[in-house]
């Protein structure tokens, strides 16, 4: 009774907050066994061992990307909680300057970008504006230059929208050069959707590297 009150208690507090239950049931073996393989410590005498037990899973959601799970498990006899709190992605990739996307021109052919856009959108942020800034420096440095940019998108959603939003981006990026006095002859673009990844779409870091600007020198 004590116990059933108590879930209780945890269930209704956590609803309060916005938190939505994922999960109820006992844990697999198999995943009991992965973790086993991993972890270290489960607690004086497995004290926070979940074997057998029956598990509740909730996650309450923020806008920052630092979302909490708690885990409550327990029996008659005791029970424990567990809380985690997910750090959010943290862009650790630097903005291109002008001098080095002329060198990777120069030497490789390409230079690859991640230009800032407003999610699921081929609209500029802030940055994504100097960004291109930085390619008008290349291109009046070297007016005989010309690029084909293309655009990349990761695997989230629909293939068909990401392929079509990747042509999207890419024309931003080309009219915005225009804007900035860069003839249209010296520019042309491509979008090729979620294809040709450079980076693992399993991690949200990998999923940064893939969304981005290619700069193709036209020879």
């Amino acid at each position: 009774m004590v116990v059933t009150i108590l879930r209780k208690s945890y269930d209704e507090a956590i609803k309060a907050v916005g938190g939505v239950k994922i999960y109820e049931g006992k844990v697999p073996t198999e995943e009991i066994n992965r973790i086993k393989e991993q972890a270290t410590y489960f607690g004086e005498d497995g004290s926070i061992d979940y074997w057998n037990n029956i598990v509740k899973v909730y996650v309450i959601r923020r806008a920052n990307g630092d979302d909490v799970y708690i885990q409550l498990a327990g029996n008659t006899a005791g029970g424990n909680i567990q809380i985690l709190q997910k750090e959010a992605f943290k862009q650790t990739i630097t903005m291109l300057k002008a001098d080095q996307i002329q060198k990777d021109l120069s030497d490789k052919g390409k230079a690859v970008l991640h230009i800032n856009f407003d999610t699921d959108k081929a609209t500029l942020k802030g940055d994504g504006k100097e960004a291109i800034a930085e390619i008008a420096k290349v291109l009046n440095a070297d007016k005989n230059l010309k690029i084909a940019i293309h655009g990349y998108t990761d695997n989230t959603g629909d293939e068909k929208h990401n392929l079509q939003l990747s042509k999207q981006r890419a024309a931003t990026v080309k009219d915005e050069l225009i804007k900035s006095g860069i003839e249209v002859s010296r520019l042309t673009t491509e979008g090729f959707g979620q294809n040709s990844p450079i980076a693992d779409n399993n991690s949200e870091e990998g999923k940064f590297q893939n969304r981005r600007v290619e700069l193709i020198k036209d020879k």
